[in-house]
C-alpha cells in the first residue's frame, strides 16, 4: 500500500493524457446558452456559496466556538484535558499536485477560449475570476505539507481551548504537565508545534514519532481491517455504484456545459479538488475553480465522499470502529488516574489524521474514533440510490481540516462529583449514556465506556503476532522493538529535561 513515487507520477501522466484525449472525443455536446443567461448560476454573485467540501473543508467554515460554560459545569473546576486533533490544512498529495500541473493550466486556457466563442454558461464575473487564477508556485515538493492556514488553524484552536479552561491550560510548560504526541508525518508534526505555540508562545519538547504508531495509527497493525476493508474491493461498493450512477453523470454534464468544454469524470474530479483545496488555503477568498460547479453539483460530490468515509472508516464494518478502542482506552486511563487522586498531566494532546481515499498509503484516525463513540450515526446506512439531505453523517461538518475531539475532566466539589464533557471541532456533542446534553457524570461515563479499559486489540483485529507490525506494513520486528525502546528513552529524557523547564 506504500506510495511508489516515480512510478505513480508517471502513471498519473499517462492516465491524465489518456483522459485528455478521451475528453477531446467526448460525447458531451456544448452549445451557447441561447439567451438563458439570467437563469444560470453565477458563482461570483452568490453571497453565500456552498462551502461544504467533505474532508477538505476549511476549519473556519466548520468549527464552533466553545466556552468555559460549555465544557465545565458551573461551580466546577477543570482537572485534565485530552485532545485528539487532525492536522491543519495541507497541500495536496504528490499525485494530486501532478494532476493540477498537468490539467489545470491547459483547461483554464480552453475555457477562456470557449467563452470568447460564446460557449459555456459562466457569467462575466466567473470568467474574470478564473482568468486571474494561477498555480501559485505549487510543485511536487509541497507533497501534503502543512500550509500557512494550517498553522493558523492549530495556533488559534489551542488558544481558544486555553481561553475556555484557563486554570488548566494557562500554565508554564513542563514535560510532566503537558504531553504531546504526533504521527510520523510532516503535517502532524507541524500541527503539534503550531498548537504548542498557541498555548505557550514557543516550541516545546515533543517525543520523536513512532512509525507505525500503535496508538494513533492503530489501523496499520490490525490484520482484520487490512483483510476485510483495505484489501476488499467490495468495501467501497456503495461509493463506486454512486460514482457510476445518474447523479454523478449529471454532474459531469453540468460542469462540461458550464465551462463550454467536454470533460470526463477524472477531469471533473481534479477540478473538484482544485476548488476545495484553494478554498481551504484561503477561506476568505473565492476559489476560482469553484466556478465550474453549481451548489447542487457540490452537494452530489459531497455525498459521494461521505459514502466512502462511512463504509471504509466509519460504520461500514464492525472492525472499522471496534479497533478504535486503543485511543479511547488511553483517554480512560488518563482520566481514571486523576479521578483516583493520582497526579497526571494537565493536558494530553495527540495529532493524527482523519480519513483518506481507499488505497493510499495512510488511513486515518479521527472518524474511526467518532464512530466508536457512536457519533453521527444515521438510523439507516447511506445508500448509493438516495441522497438524504438531512443525514447526520456529514464529513464537511465533522471531518474538516483540523477536526478535533476534546474531552475535559472536571471536579465539582459541592457535589463531590467528577464530570466529563466532549466537543467535536469546538461544538459540544451528546455522548451515549449521558443524562445531560452537556456531558456525563463520571459514573455515567465509566458505565457507558468503561469496557474500553479492557481493549483487546489483538482479538478484535485477529492479529497473529500480538499487535506488532504485519508484513503489509513493511516494518521488521527489529524496527518495532527499536521504537518501543525509543519510548523508554524519550521518557527518561523527559524526566531529566523537566528539571530544567
Amino acid at each position: 500500500m506504500r506510495r511508489q513515487t516515480h512510478t505513480t507520477f508517471c502513471c498519473w501522466v499517462l492516465v491524465l493524457w489518456f483522459l485528455s484525449a478521451a475528453a477531446a472525443a467526448a460525447t458531451v455536446t456544448v452549445t451557447a446558452p441561447q439567451g438563458q443567461t439570467e437563469d444560470l448560476y453565477c458563482f461570483t454573485d452568490d453571497l453565500t456559496p456552498y462551502n461544504k467540501f467533505s474532508t477538505k473543508t476549511a476549519y473556519s467554515l466548520a468549527r464552533g466556538e466553545f466556552t468555559h460554560d460549555d465544557l465545565v459545569p458551573k461551580g466546577c473546576e477543570a482537572r485534565q484535558a485530552w485532545h485528539l486533533v487532525r492536522h491543519g490544512t495541507r497541500y495536496p498529495s504528490e499525485d494530486d499536485i501532478a494532476a493540477f500541473l498537468l490539467v489545470l493550466p491547459d483547461l483554464q486556457a480552453d475555457v477562456l477560449v470557449a467563452h470568447q466563442e460564446g460557449l459555456g454558461e459562466l457569467c462575466e464575473g466567473d470568467v474574470k475570476l478564473l482568468a486571474g487564477w494561477s498555480l501559485g508556485g505549487i510543485n511536487i515538493t509541497w507533497d501534503s505539507i502543512l500550509t500557512p492556514e494550517g498553522h493558523r488553524e492549530l495556533e488559534s484552536l489551542s488558544a481558544r481551548y486555553q481561553e475556555a479552561i484557563p486554570n488548566l491550560l494557562r500554565q508554564p510548560f513542563t514535560n510532566d504537565s503537558f504531553k504531546f504526541r504526533h504521527t510520523a508525518r510532516q503535517r502532524t508534526a507541524e500541527s503539534a508545534r503550531a498548537y504548542a505555540n498557541g498555548l505557550f508562545g514557543h516550541d516545546v519538547y515533543i517525543p520523536a514519532p513512532l512509525d507505525p504508531d500503535p496508538l494513533l495509527k492503530f489501523y496499520e497493525v490490525c490484520d482484520k481491517y487490512v483483510t476485510e476493508v483495505d484489501d476488499n474491493p467490495e468495501a467501497d461498493r456503495e461509493n463506486q455504484l454512486f460514482q457510476d450512477g445518474p447523479e454523478m453523470t449529471s454532474v459531469v454534464a453540468s460542469v462540461s456545459r458550464r465551462l463550454g468544454v467536454g470533460l470526463e469524470f477524472g477531469e471533473v474530479e481534479v477540478l473538484y479538488d482544485a476548488c476545495r483545496f484553494y478554498k481551504a488555503w484561503d477561506p476568505t477568498a473565492a476559489s476560482p475553480w469553484c466556478v465550474a460547479f453549481t451548489p447542487d453539483d457540490l452537494k452530489v460530490l459531497e455525498y459521494w465522499k461521505d459514502l466512502h468515509y462511512y463504509y471504509i472508516e466509519g460504520y461500514g464494518y464492525n472492525v472499522d470502529y471496534e479497533m478504535a478502542c486503543r485511543p479511547l482506552q488511553d483517554l480512560l486511563q488518563h482520566f481514571s488516574t486523576v479521578v483516583a487522586g493520582e497526579e497526571g498531566p494537565n493536558g494530553i494532546f495527540y495529532f493524527t489524521l482523519y480519513c483518506s481515499p481507499h488505497g493510499m498509503d495512510t488511513y486515518e484516525t479521527l472518524c474511526i474514533v467518532m464512530a466508536r463513540l457512536g457519533l453521527y450515526k444515521d438510523a439507516s446506512p447511506p445508500s448509493h440510490d438516495h441522497i438524504d439531505p438531512n443525514r447526520v453523517w456529514r464529513t464537511s461538518e465533522h471531518g474538516s481540516f483540523a477536526t478535533n475531539i476534546a474531552f475535559t475532566l472536571s471536579f465539582c466539589s459541592q457535589e463531590d462529583e467528577w464530570w466529563v464533557s466532549a466537543a467535536v471541532s469546538e461544538k459540544v456533542v451528546v455522548l451515549g449514556g449521558c443524562a445531560s446534553p452537556l456531558g456525563c457524570t463520571w459514573e455515567e461515563f465509566i458505565t457507558t465506556y468503561g469496557n474500553l479499559l479492557q481493549c483487546d486489540f489483538d482479538a478484535i483485529c485477529q492479529n497473529t503476532d500480538s499487535g506488532t507490525p504485519t508484513s503489509s506494513d513493511s516494518v521488521t520486528w527489529s524496527t518495532w522493538a527499536f521504537n518501543q525502546l525509543k519510548i523508554i528513552s524519550d521518557w527518561v529524557e523527559s524526566v531529566f529535561s523537566s528539571h530544567t523547564n
